[in-house]
C-alpha cells in the first residue's frame, strides 16, 4: 500500500500518546509516502482510488468514558464469578491494540493490519466502497447502496482509575441502509447513523458487539450534521442547514429523540466534532462550541479560534490531523478542515 493512517492512542480516552509503529516488513512502504496520524475520528476519502487504499485506523475504542451509559458485561464490566475485566470471548491484553483496516476502492479487497502482531487478515470485498469511517473499534464501508460494519476486534474500556485493552477475532457484522454521506457516531451504549438527508437512526452497541446489527430506533425530524451520543443523551443541529440562515440551534435529545435541552447556541456551517472529557466540541464557522453536561443540564460555550480558519462547503470531518514526520515539510489543510500530504494527490 502507498499510504498508510496511523492514529494515536489516548489513555483514559484523553492524553495523546503515538501508536506502534507498523512491522519491519511494511515499513519500506510506509517510507515511499508521508504518514498521517488522525485523532478521535476521521472519515477517510479515497484521494486516487486507482492507486491508493481506503484506510481507517480501527484501534483503542474507548468505552465506558465519563457520561456514558453504565458499563456492561460486553464492555469489560465484571460478572458473578468471573474476574475483573473478564470479557466472554475476548483475550485481555497488556498494552493497547491497534489495527489498521484497508480497502482497495477499485477491487474492493480488504485487509485488517495488526500493528502489535504484524499479522494481516483478509476481509470480504466490499466493492464501491468510497468512504472508511471508524469509532475506534468498529470500521464503517459506506457505499451507494448501504454501510457494512465490520468488528476489528480491539477496544479499550476505561474505568477511570485503570484501563483494560481487549482483542478477539475481526468479524463482519452486517449491513445498516445508510449510503456514501453517513456519519457515525457511538459510545458505549449506542451507535447513532445520520443519512445524508438528516434522518438519525439508533443501534444498540451491545448487538454489534456481539455480531448482529439488530433492530434501530428511528428519530423523529431531521438533522443538521452527525447526532452525536453524549452523557445518555444526543446532542444535534436543527432548525437549518447551518449555512446562511443564522446557523443550526443545538439541542439535546434523550435516547428515544425527545428534546430535552436547548442550549442558547447556534452553529453556522458545522465542520466536524469530537466527544472529549469536558464534553462535546461542535466546529461552526465563527468558533469551536462546547457542549458540556453538569448535574443533570446542559449548557453550552464558544471557543473562539484565534485565526483565521479556511471555510468551504466540503463535507464535514470528525477529529483532527496532525503529521507524523518522515516528510521534512509540513501538511497543508484543505478547505474541509482535514490534512493532505504535500507529496499526494488532492482528495478526488
Amino acid at each position: 500500500m502507498s499510504l498508510f493512517l496511523l492514529s494515536t492512542w489516548r489513555p483514559a480516552c484523553g492524553t495523546a500518546v503515538r501508536a506502534p509503529p507498523p512491522p519491519p516488513s511494511l515499513q519500506a512502504d510506509r517510507r515511499k509516502s508521508e504518514a498521517i496520524v488522525l485523532t478521535v475520528r476521521r472519515n477517510v476519502t479515497p484521494w486516487a482510488p486507482a492507486a491508493l487504499a481506503l484506510t481507517a485506523l480501527l484501534a483503542a475504542g474507548c468505552a465506558g468514558q465519563p457520561g456514558d451509559d453504565k458499563p456492561r458485561q460486553t464492555a469489560g464490566s465484571p460478572s458473578a464469578g468471573m474476574p475483573h475485566g473478564h470479557v466472554e470471548g475476548a483475550e485481555e491484553a497488556a498494552e493497547q491494540q491497534s489495527r489498521l483496516l484497508l480497502n482497495d476502492p477499485r477491487s474492493g479487497d480488504g485487509r485488517v493490519l495488526d500493528l502489535i502482531t504484524g499479522e494481516v487478515r483478509a476481509t470480504t470485498p466490499r466493492p464501491g466502497t468510497l468512504r472508511l469511517d471508524t469509532d475506534g473499534r468498529f470500521g464503517y464501508f459506506h457505499t451507494d447502496r448501504g454501510t457494512h460494519v465490520l468488528d476489528s476486534g480491539t477496544w479499550t474500556v476505561d474505568h477511570g482509575d485503570h484501563v483494560h485493552y481487549y482483542r478477539a477475532a475481526v468479524r463482519d457484522v452486517g449491513d445498516v441502509p445508510a449510503g456514501r454521506d453517513a456519519q457515525v457516531r457511538s459510545d458505549a451504549a449506542v451507535t447513532a447513523v445520520t443519512d445524508g438527508e438528516g434522518r438519525a437512526r439508533l443501534y444498540d452497541r451491545r448487538r454489534f458487539e456481539q455480531g448482529a446489527i439488530g433492530p434501530a430506533r428511528t428519530l423523529p425530524g431531521t438533522y443538521t450534521g452527525a447526532v452525536v451520543p453524549y452523557a445518555e443523551h444526543l446532542v444535534a443541529l436543527t432548525g437549518g442547514d447551518g449555512d446562511g440562515d443564522g446557523g443550526a440551534e443545538v439541542t439535546v435529545l434523550d435516547r428515544r429523540g425527545n428534546r430535552v435541552a436547548a442550549p442558547d447556541a447556534r452553529c453556522e456551517r458545522p465542520r466536524g466534532d469530537a466527544v472529549t472529557r469536558r464534553g462535546v466540541v461542535l466546529g461552526c464557522a465563527d468558533g469551536a462550541l462546547l457542549i458540556r453536561e453538569k448535574d443533570g443540564g446542559f449548557r453550552a460555550e464558544r471557543i473562539p479560534y484565534g485565526e483565521d480558519v479556511p471555510t468551504g462547503n466540503a463535507p464535514a470531518r470528525s477529529g483532527t490531523a496532525r503529521a507524523a514526520t518522515p516528510s521534512p515539510h509540513p501538511p497543508a489543510p484543505t478547505p474541509s478542515g482535514s490534512w493532505t500530504s504535500p507529496s499526494a494527490p488532492g482528495p478526488g
